[in-house]
């Protein structure tokens, strides 16, 4: 793998605007990453636990701090599952979030 693109590792914070209302916000850290597809049985196992898997990126296992959020492409997920592989790699299983309207 190259280790060409690129995406960020976020932690969920919250934070205040000036009106001292609350809201969520990320803090977030570039990390080098390779885009993977979905494994059609992982797909199928999460599926039946309720979760819908769209991306698999795999980083380096020295990146991962345990964040439960991950930007690619412009696109925020939550990490469902962490999966080590060979050489020191970290497979994240992603879903895409549900973007609240109100």
């Amino acid at each position: 793998m190259y280790w060409r693109e690129i995406g960020f590792l976020c932690v969920e914070t919250e934070k205040l605007d000036k009106l001292r209302k609350p809201y969520k916000g990320y803090e977030k850290r570039e990390v080098f990453c390779n885009s993977k597809g979905v494994k059609r049985n992982e797909f199928y196992q999460a599926q039946a636990q309720g979760y819908r898997p769209e991306l698999c990126v795999e980083i380096k296992e020295l990146d991962y701090n345990g964040e439960g959020h991950f930007e690619y492409n412009g696109k925020m997920y939550r990490v469902i599952r962490t999966y080590p592989v060979k050489n020191e790699c970290l497979e994240l299983i992603c879903q895409a979030l549900v973007v609240e309207t109100t």
